[in-house]
């Protein structure tokens, strides 16, 4: 329901449209998001379980239809997360998909409205802890070795907790962090989780060996665009995509996006 507010909410504060649209038309608008993959939100459609050369997902077909809509020509490179938000930064690259607000990306970004909330997780091992760890605030990480990813924002824990993160580069090697007793707790996005579910991708998918809570005093992570300030461009991205998100909500066509990809 916040959400769609504030989807209304921004197209009640658009800027006139008009000479966006003209200004992007016609222009090759080059994005990135993280080579992991990140289901159900970005990632490669698997055929008889394969992995093929199809790019899909929620924010990527929901980029698609506002390129179609404005006009512009999109391409989507998926590189190492680091390489695509430094490229973006510089202006090599216009957009970065699914990324979070922090202090040091509202400097360096324009950032869109929120184009998805959801839910961090704590998972542990139910082999090891079969009676659960008692999470239910977030600050009881505090007692536990925690582990969550490189490049993702984890600015609702206590500065504490997160200095003593300890990164891995996917959620596969997260969760053999985990198995393997590295970390007793691994942070990660529901959603994600599901996704990576769904496609059937190794210990993400294995139910019975993963015990998970949510945090009582945890806010959900919103998800954002984010364009470049270092060309003109990004500013007509971050602009264009405000005007376009309540209009396709209006339009139903979020909500089929949602139908395909979220459910």
């Amino acid at each position: 329901m916040l959400y769609v507010f504030a989807l209304a909410l921004s197209a009640l504060l658009a800027p006139a449209t008009g000479a966006q649209a003209d200004s992007l038309r016609g222009q090759q608008v080059l994005a990135c998001d993280d080579a992991n993959e990140w289901p159900p939100y970005s990632f490669y459609r698997r055929v008889d379980g394969r992995r093929s050369e199809e790019l899909t997902g929620y924010t990527v077909e929901l980029l698609r239809r506002i390129a179609q809509r404005r006009g512009f020509q999109l391409e989507i490179r998926m590189l190492p997360w680091k390489r695509c938000v430094e490229a973006v930064r510089q202006g090599e690259l216009q957009l970065l998909l699914n990324a979070i607000r922090t202090p040091e990306r509202e400097r360096d970004f324009w950032i869109s409205s929120t184009i998805y909330e959801t839910e961090l997780l704590a998972l542990w091992s139910s082999r090891r802890h079969p009676e659960g760890l008692g999470l239910r605030q977030q600050a009881d990480l505090a007692t536990w070795r925690v582990g969550g990813l490189h490049g993702y924002s984890y600015s609702q824990l206590p500065m504490a907790i997160q200095a003593d993160m300890l990164r891995a580069p996917n959620y596969r090697s997260l969760l053999q962090m985990l198995q393997l007793g590295r970390i007793d707790v691994a942070l990660v996005n529901e959603a994600v989780l599901l996704g990576h579910a769904v496609l059937g991708l190794g210990e993400l998918a294995d139910e019975q060996a993963l015990g998970r809570s949510r945090f009582e005093d945890r806010e959900p992570s919103r998800f954002h665009f984010m364009a470049t300030r270092a060309t003109p461009t990004g500013r007509l991205l971050q602009q264009a995509i405000d005007v376009e998100l309540p209009l396709m909500e209006r339009s139903g066509e979020l909500a089929a996006l949602r139908a395909r990809f979220l459910r």
